[in-house]
């Protein structure tokens, strides 16, 4: 006997690394998975992959950064399938750079970008989640419950994140909508990859070290906890902040010589 599939899920930041990886996942269940990117080619690349698991796709071109852009790409998901039960927010980008040395455009769209992003996905997508009593999950960072050395923008934006979720499942907990963040420490994705070729082997080896599992995370490890928190396995999972690092943030750690 099958269950018929009625899930209707938006997944921001699902061209590539963590939210690929989500979006795919989530397809394993969903009816259907709302790609939002900014870039249209690789959101279509993406939407192919969730289609070949026997899921609706919708390619929702929309760089989260820009309000109207996000409003416009949730009222056409909503009006083509009449809902929402489903939400990840899990694009963002990454600058590192000392506070004195950090340009203001670039604080800018770390802020618009990654804290401003999530908070415009709530606002548009809230309504309808609270229709559906859905939930909403937003991919932060161990950067968003501690400090790193040369990531003051990154990690301040994290942390409002995390403190946004907090609010929000304070605020919508009684009309049913869970809100959990995701805080991943190095995933296997290109934007780490590309933060790692700009530090040396020393400073690889210190964040591999760091780690007491020793090494970093996969992009489907982070999808298998959303796909959890965003199930009914989860229903009393709410104003989490899900620790995804290998134990790096457990406290100080010596790692065997």
């Amino acid at each position: 006997m099958t269950t018929e599939r009625t899930e209707r899920v938006i997944v921001s930041g699902a061209t590539s690394g963590i939210g690929r990886a989500i979006a795919i996942r989530l397809a394993s269940r969903a009816a259907v998975v709302g790609v939002m990117g900014r870039r249209e080619e690789a959101a279509r690349e993406v939407a192919a992959q969730v289609e070949e698991l026997g899921c609706k796709a919708e390619v929702l071109q929309a760089d989260v950064s820009q309000p109207s852009a996000v409003e416009d790409a949730i009222g056409a998901f909503v009006a083509k399938y009449g809902g929402i039960d489903t939400v990840v927010s899990s694009a963002g980008i990454a600058l590192t750079g000392l506070v004195n040395d950090f340009g203001l455009d670039a604080w800018d769209q770390m802020i618009s970008t990654n804290l401003s992003g999530t908070f415009y996905l709530a606002k548009y997508t809230l309504p309808e989640l609270i229709k559906t009593r859905g939930t909403f999950t937003a991919i932060s960072s161990d950067a968003g419950t501690q400090g790193a050395q040369e990531f003051a923008a990154y990690c301040a934006t994290k942390h409002g994140v995390n403190g946004l979720i907090k609010a929000m499942a304070l605020d919508y907990g009684a009309s049913g909508v869970r809100c959990n963040a995701v805080c991943p420490g190095f995933v296997e994705t290109p934007m780490a990859d590309q933060l790692l070729d700009g530090m040396s082997t020393e400073e690889v080896d210190y964040y591999k070290k760091s780690v007491p599992l020793g090494r970093f995370a996969r992009p489907e490890e982070v999808a298998n906890v959303v796909a959890h928190l965003s199930s009914t396995e989860a229903a009393y999972s709410h104003g989490m902040i899900y620790a995804l690092d290998g134990g790096a943030t457990s406290g100080y750690y010596s790692a065997p010589a």
